[in-house]
């Protein structure tokens, strides 16, 4: 009697996502939410005239701040360190293992 194994079924499955999720938050934002938001909308219209595969999805308050999406994870890298550039702050990349997603949190208390 002759078994067939099918190797397939023993690999792991690639599930690479893409994209990224940008996480905003402090009181400096409750102050400076509309400058803020346009920053981060001008990033995402620069990015998709250049390749308009890249933009920012979506952006949505939540939980206290802001919540903003992008297509591409270079592109919320960029957005993140936009943020700290121009309005300081402290930011932090997360990412997950073996995929190209990130998580940017973004927040300023002063």
């Amino acid at each position: 009697m002759k078994i067939e194994r099918h190797y397939e079924d023993f690999q792991k499955p690639k599930m690479i996502e893409e994209g990224g999720v940008i996480r905003l938050s402090g009181k400096f934002l409750l102050d400076h939410e509309d400058e803020v938001v346009n920053l981060v909308k001008h990033e995402g219209r620069l990015a998709e005239e250049r390749n308009p595969l890249h933009k920012v999805i979506g952006i949505e308050k939540a939980d206290g701040g802001i919540v903003a999406t992008t297509s591409e994870h270079n592109l919320a890298l960029h957005i993140g360190k936009r943020l700290e550039h121009a309005y300081k702050g402290k930011h932090e990349f997360k990412f997950l293992k073996g995929e190209k997603y990130v998580e940017v949190l973004w927040s300023r208390d002063d």
